[in-house]
């Protein structure tokens, strides 16, 4: 069982407004709009991870769950302030210690929201949850019930070849490192690959196919790391999840565009982008850098007779008509892009 450590109102993960806890790539849990300011342990277990920031800790338990817990969203940003942290990596805990001080209207006025996330993971086996609803109190009322299952499949079999990867050193360009929202983008690429996928910074390796523990590396911006794999798919992950790392796996603001130089006539023209030659490829300016998913749609203007009050026909223009989005033939596409400033 896992008992609040704040009391507050609890939210459904998928309300949570940040694609990566609602959509549960970090895993599966709940969320609390909290009321006080002093985050305790949940759970008996070990400090495992304590992010440099101060927002987020995660504690293991010695039935092999993990749970983490992530004060706000975007916190990360605040760089430690409004955060005063009562642990440290390797202390243990009881049910109800104190983990975490922080100043709530500090950090509710300065970051996207107060909302704080439970997250719970196993390291061996699959997490079932059953989420309490409503008002809770810090150390008393339980949030989550948990239960773990065996992994089922062949995901984490590996066939190792005995020959390891390595990649070229890798120099993280994200402002706040490999904070949560990174790290589970990153432990999403890894994990389909049939290798044994390590990061690997200054002497010390951790699972990539982990969120809590490429956390716990506490990767900051500028460090050097190294991708690490064995097994059937090691090249391939190591140029997939390298490239991503040197890109910023999708972080809004890691590569800034050179600044337009000022015009200095109004009178210089504004330049137009030519229509494409082939009709199967978009123009446009992407309003911020990032990854775009989802199903291809084709929008085309057609002008149609309408009979007008005289009798004469009259055309008019039936303005933007789109493919249904489930029209056959209508390609899934992936799309990078950068911002246009």
């Amino acid at each position: 069982m896992i008992k609040a450590p704040l009391s507050g109102i609890l939210v459904a993960l998928e309300d949570v407004p940040d694609p990566v806890f609602a959509q549960k790539v970090v895993g599966d849990g709940i969320s609390i709009d909290p009321t006080t300011q002093q985050l305790l342990a949940p759970c008996d277990g070990t400090i495992i991870q304590l992010h440099r920031a101060g927002h987020a800790v995660t504690i293991a338990t010695d039935a092999s769950i993990e749970v983490l817990m992530h004060i706000g969203l975007d916190t990360v940003a605040l760089k430690g302030q409004g955060f005063t942290p009562r642990v440290a990596s390797g202390h243990a805990v009881r049910a109800g210690d104190p983990l975490i001080d922080f100043d709530a209207d500090f950090v509710a006025t300065h970051a996207k929201s107060l909302l704080t996330q439970i997250i719970v993971t196993a390291r061996d086996g699959i997490v079932r949850l059953d989420p309490a609803r409503g008002r809770v109190r810090a150390g008393e009322d339980v949030i989550l019930r948990v239960r773990t299952e065996p992994a089922g499949g062949t995901v984490d079999r590996i066939d190792q070849t005995g020959r390891g990867v390595v990649s070229r050193t890798v120099r993280v360009p994200n402002p706040t490192g490999l904070h949560a929202r990174p790290a589970a983008v990153l432990a999403t690429l890894a994990r389909p690959f049939n290798a044994d996928v390590r990061l690997r910074l200054r002497g010390r390796e951790a699972n990539a196919k982990s969120v809590v523990a490429v956390m716990s590396l506490d990767v900051g911006h500028g460090d050097e790391v190294e991708v690490v794999a064995e097994g059937a798919d090691a090249d391939i992950a190591v140029k997939t999840v390298a490239s991503a790392l040197a890109s910023g796996l999708g972080e809004q603001g890691v590569v800034a565009s050179p600044p337009a130089a000022p015009s200095t006539s109004p009178d210089v023209a504004r330049s137009v982008r030519p229509a494409p030659v082939n009709p199967n490829v978009l123009v446009g300016v992407a309003a911020s850098g990032g990854v775009a998913i989802g199903r291809v749609v084709r929008f085309h203007r057609s002008e149609v007779s309408v009979p007008a009050r005289g009798g004469s026909a009259v055309r008019r223009d039936s303005g933007a008509e789109a493919l249904r989005h489930d029209a056959p033939g209508v390609p899934m596409a992936v799309h990078r892009f950068r911002g246009a400033g």
